[in-house]
């Protein structure tokens, strides 16, 4: 039952949980397109994390398992880490993300309950997707999740973790652990939300209750989150929470995650993608001739890279993962001499993709200047 469970979670890049998690509408779509969406749509936001579209209840701190690198599926290897405390810290956000051809309806209040008070006047959110795979997400966040000191515990943990990625064909005897496998470090928790997704050209999803409820489904209001129905037209693939229509004790579900994954046995943090490198990749906007210097300590020792860099041109420096100590120069060759520098102290787990663009502007006589994009720095 666990390898059938196993094979539909890779090819419908889905894992159908029990319908007391989340209210699920399926119909056949392509293989991972859903969870790739969602998963782009949670990083706009958070970009470190990994989305939990199904609301899968195993989702949880601490989980070891192996991330599908078609679906972006967590795959539960049916263990936790040993030894491991959970922090859990407030938080009080409310996520509204869609992709495109999504519109969304102004709450609609029934007429016949007009009279009623406000707080229980009943209403209706709706949302028209008008192509296939377009999506929307709707949460209130209330809570967020985390390891205590994840690397540490990480670390003492890697003969179990290294005998489960064994067991699911992530372990090599020359190289170690294969990247993707690894642990569940941290969940944000929602009280009340949807997930909602197009499996058709054009469909509608609506959801009706106490406005009261309503609103503390998608807003900061408070109260208890809850409705009183749902409807769709269409081919819709929507989980809801609470997952019950009439119920507002569901308590907390996670929406989203992060994760560590391991490559031999280096933690890399916040992992969402696999790399091999470390990459600068330096654009030069600017007139101004540029000589770069990058210093780095590796397991070979203090490290040095040197490449010069015409007007309008680009290079890409390359640096191993185990990179530390990153310090980058750029001299420009002006009349008065001109030297810019910045330093990375462990890029491992702080560089989830793997990369820093560093654009370089400025022309004669104007001051030169640089700016990294995944760190919205500039040296201005």
């Amino acid at each position: 039952m666990l390898m059938l469970l196993r094979v539909l979670i890779v090819s419908m890049g889905l894992l159908m949980t029990a319908v007391s998690f989340g209210r699920s509408h399926f119909k056949a779509i392509e293989p991972g397109v859903i969870t790739r969406t969602y998963n782009e749509l949670i990083r706009r936001s958070h970009p470190s994390y990994w989305g939990n579209f199904n609301l899968d209840p195993l989702i949880k701190p601490g989980a070891i398992g192996l991330i599908d690198r078609d679906s972006g599926v967590f795959q539960f290897s049916g263990e936790y880490l040993q030894n491991f405390e959970v922090i859990t810290s407030p938080l009080s956000e409310v996520m509204k993300l869609s992709t495109e051809h999504v519109k969304e309806s102004k709450l609609e209040v029934n007429a016949q309950a007009l009279k009623a008070e406000v707080g229980q006047a009943e209403v209706k959110a709706s949302w028209t997707l008008n192509k296939k795979g377009a999506m929307v997400t709707r949460w209130v966040l209330t809570e967020k999740l985390h390891l205590k000191d994840a690397g540490r515990v990480i670390r003492d943990n890697l003969d179990l973790i290294r005998s489960l990625a064994d067991s699911e064909s992530m372990y090599d005897f020359s190289t170690g652990i294969s990247q993707g496998f690894g642990v569940i470090t941290g969940v944000i928790m929602g009280k009340g939300g949807m997930n909602i997704a197009s499996l058709s050209d054009r469909s509608t999803f609506s959801i009706s209750g106490g406005a009261s409820s309503i609103r503390a489904m998608l807003s900061h209001a408070s109260g208890d989150a809850a409705y009183n129905s749902v409807e769709s037209e269409g081919n819709v693939l929507s989980f809801v929470w609470p997952a019950e229509e009439l119920k507002s004790d569901g308590g907390l579900v996670p929406v989203a995650f992060t994760f560590a994954s391991l490559d031999g046995e280096k933690v890399i943090m916040s992992w969402v993608q696999p790399i091999t490198d470390f990459w600068l990749i330096f654009n030069n906007y600017g007139s101004h001739y540029v000589s770069i210097k990058v210093d780095y300590s590796s397991e070979e020792g203090n490290q040095q890279k040197e490449e010069g860099l015409m007007p309008l041109s680009k290079r890409e420096v390359n640096i191993p993962l185990d990179s530390t100590n990153v310090y980058m120069s750029l001299d420009y060759m002006r009349i008065m001499k001109t030297v810019q520098t910045y330093r990375w102290k462990t890029p491992l787990g702080s560089w989830p993709t793997g990369v820093r663009h560093i654009d370089i502007k400025g022309s004669w006589p104007m001051y030169p200047s640089f700016y990294i994009r995944e760190e919205a720095f500039s040296s201005k």
